[in-house]
């Protein structure tokens, strides 16, 4: 019995091995697919560290590092292993350990931010490459070749240097905000592979705890103070002309106002099924309020819920 407790972890830990090395070839050489196939990387990683610990997810992680870096290349094995195999580790021994879904998401969103960390210094460190300073000349490319289009199919030049600083300005913020983009994507590409390992445990018998309905999320009232500290630090930051005083303040702004935005969605759901909004008109309704000039308005809603707690969710009444 204890032969078999011993040779069970390490068969299923072979076969997943070998799905993170074929998932590894798949991101590499068949375009689109790849790159989705890319994302759900550490899903591998995270069955075999909910069956059987954390020890096996790391050895595993180790064993396909080592034959990705034989078989195809070594930086190939690098940005695969570093860049996802840390989420795989920490979601695998969180959802083991019986975490909260939020409490998971937070240990795979933060392992996610220390893998994309690691993989900016050592792009730096070994290849001599940064890059954000590569991702900020690829949008910068993109508005000479937007403004060349514009130019070819005839519009005046006096507008043209006009959408031309729009579109160098919207660059100009996007670069900043690119810490908080990185933040935002940790969560992201977190939640994608929870719920896929998620999926995949539901069929081999184990069932996970849901995030709860998307009309009880929501956030402390900390992040109406934070909203607040950003627009601060902004102002003080444009008087005192501290560039990194207005860069932290636009990330901080940046990610207060997508939590914003997050909880008056739930705001609108939760007043959607109050109403019994046929699903037709609540999908055109999130449309125009994502797609349309609304979202600021939406943003408004989630700090009045927020600031007043409008569906009692800090309440015991909120579980009725």
């Amino acid at each position: 019995m204890q032969q078999d407790t011993k040779i069970r972890p390490m068969i299923e830990g072979g076969i997943l091995s070998a799905m993170a090395i074929v998932f590894a070839f798949i991101s590499a050489y068949v375009p689109v697919l790849g790159t989705f196939v890319n994302l759900v990387w550490p899903v591998p990683i995270i069955l075999l560290g909910v069956r059987h610990g954390y020890k096996w997810s790391i050895m595993a992680t180790v064993v396909a590092g080592i034959i990705i870096a034989l078989m195809m290349h070594p930086l190939h094995a690098a940005s695969v292993v570093i860049g996802y195999s840390l989420i795989g580790i920490a979601l695998g021994y969180a959802i083991r350990a019986g975490f909260s879904p939020v409490k998971t998401l937070l240990w795979g969103a933060a392992a996610s931010l220390v893998s994309k960390a690691l993989l900016l210094f050592i792009s730096a460190l070994i290849l001599g490459l940064n890059p954000l300073a590569l991702q900020t000349e690829g949008l910068k490319a993109t508005v000479e070749n937007a403004v060349a289009i514009y130019r070819a199919i005839g519009i005046p030049e006096t507008q043209l240097q006009q959408i031309e600083d729009n579109l160098s300005n919207t660059v100009e913020i996007m670069v900043k905000v690119i810490p908080a983009g990185f933040v935002l994507a940790s969560i992201a590409d977190t939640y994608l592979n929870f719920w896929v390992a998620k999926a995949v445990l539901k069929k081999l018998g184990v069932t996970l705890p849901s995030f709860p309905p998307i009309k009880r999320w929501g956030f402390p009232v900390t992040v109406l103070y934070l909203y607040g500290v950003s627009i601060g630090l902004l102002y003080l930051g444009h008087s005192n002309q501290l560039e990194w005083l207005i860069d932290t303040g636009m990330n901080l702004n940046a990610l207060m106002t997508v939590l914003l935005i997050v909880q008056g969605m739930a705001l609108f759901y939760y007043f959607a099924d109050k109403y019994n909004l046929p699903s037709l008109l609540r999908g055109i309704i999130l449309v125009v309020l994502v797609f349309g000039p609304f979202l600021q308005l939406v943003a408004m809603a989630g700090a009045f819920d927020m600031a007043i707690d409008y569906r009692r969710l800090r309440t015991p009444e909120a579980g009725e």
